[in-house]
């Protein structure tokens, strides 16, 4: 498992991060990142994005879906296995009362993307 560990340093802080895809059947899959402080493997930050699922490329969020930012008025490939949204979720984590060292209940992917700004309506699947 450690080689599948990334690292980033935000405010010379080192974090380190796994992302892992579950298929969840009915066209939706689970996109996991579990975040920690650098020391700290029993206190993960821990946020899930439930999306439909491609079924040639997975999960959206792995290979990427175009999505608006309201804030900036952009349109954005997120991505998240680009670092720039890892350090997002690590910061907005941060904001939520996360430290590393603290124990949090999961977090939804979802919610933190549309507190980013971005319009999530593409990424919620329809219930069959």
């Amino acid at each position: 498992m450690k080689d599948k560990l990334r690292k980033i340093v935000i405010n010379e802080v080192e974090y380190v991060y796994l992302i892992t895809g579950k298929y969840l059947g009915n066209d939706r899959s689970k996109l996991t990142v579990r975040i920690y402080l650098s020391g700290y493997k029993q206190t993960p930050l821990i946020i899930e994005f439930v999306t439909p699922d491609d079924s040639y490329c997975g999960p959206l969020l792995n290979t990427g879906i175009c999505l608006k930012n309201k804030q900036t008025g952009t349109i954005d490939k997120v991505n998240l296995n680009e670092p720039k949204y890892i350090r997002q979720l690590i910061l907005s984590g941060l904001i939520k009362g996360w430290t590393g060292e603290n124990k949090m209940p999961k977090q939804d992917g979802i919610q933190y993307l549309k507190e980013l700004g971005y319009e999530v309506e593409p990424l919620i699947p329809e219930i069959n």
